[in-house]
């Protein structure tokens, strides 16, 4: 049987991204290949990195701004710096495709019928949605042979939408996980075919939790194409009550540290800044 033609649709963000890509490449098998891989800003479409900055705001405190930033310059400054002398940047997603020799497809609008031309020619089985930025349109989600499925990084269909792990922490959730589902117009719908959790971690932020999702989600993904390869894709039901949620509001942020919660710690930089699971 020949393997499962996969490609990936994801973002350039340089702490999580990086390690589920590298994850799923070197445990390609008989059982499924990466044939290709689109790489998008991480700002949505018709937005800008200002657009992007400025929403955050809303929910970091000057002082996890700072963690931020300096999160950021040691990946994109002191990397880019090292890459000169040859040393390997495991912070981009651009690199690990180069490592791992995925061919990327540029585009900066995944639904034109140029770029879906493009995907057609390389005989797609499965479409990953790894973060994306941008909807997928109804081409899309019919183009590849078997689905395109979204791994999300919250126990569906509680939590469908964005800041998952954000909300995670806000609504005092006791578990946390990630959900792998087939994908059909309507945001976080479609069929379960896969969803793990773990107890919520001690002292979480957002950013631990982004990474213990991740890292299932990695896990995830091989498992999955592992059993479409053996057995097609197999729905399951979840137990949890659905709820959806948009970025948070300004007093929401707020109300989110008067409880003692906390998006990021220097702490964090051991998992978030870590090369790999």
């Amino acid at each position: 049987m020949n393997p499962v033609r996969v490609f990936i649709i994801s973002q350039e963000e340089p702490f999580y991204i990086p390690k589920v890509i590298g994850y799923l490449a070197q445990h390609q098998n008989e059982n499924f290949k990466i044939v290709g891989a689109t790489r998008l800003q991480p700002h949505r479409k018709n937005k800008t990195m200002k657009d992007w900055l400025l929403e955050r705001t809303q929910i970091y405190s000057y002082w996890e701004l700072f963690i931020t930033t300096c999160f950021f310059m040691y990946c994109k400054v002191l990397y880019k710096l090292l890459s000169k002398v040859g040393v390997f940047n495991p912070f981009s997603v651009k690199n690990v495709y180069q490592k791992q020799s995925i061919n990327e497809v540029d585009t900066d609008d995944i639904n034109s019928s140029t770029y879906l031309q493009q995907l057609k020619n390389l005989d797609i089985d499965v479409i990953l949605s790894i973060s994306p930025p941008q909807l997928f349109g109804k081409e899309l989600l019919n183009l590849p042979k078997i689905a395109c499925l979204n791994a999300h990084g919250t126990l569906l269909p509680r939590h469908r939408g964005v800041f998952g792990s954000w909300w995670m922490l806000y609504n005092d959730d006791k578990e946390i996980g990630t959900t792998i589902h087939t994908m059909v117009e309507k945001l976080d719908a479609g069929k379960i075919v896969w969803q793990q959790e773990i107890p919520m971690p001690t002292n979480a932020t957002q950013y631990s939790i982004a990474y213990h999702t991740k890292k299932i989600m990695a896990e995830g993904l091989v498992e999955t194409l592992n059993q479409i390869s053996a057995n097609g894709l197999l729905a399951i039901e979840s137990p949890y009550q659905e709820s959806y949620h948009r970025a948070p509001t300004k007093a929401q942020g707020k109300n989110f540290h008067k409880k003692g919660l906390r998006v990021v710690t220097f702490s964090n930089a051991k998992l978030t800044l870590s090369k790999s699971f």
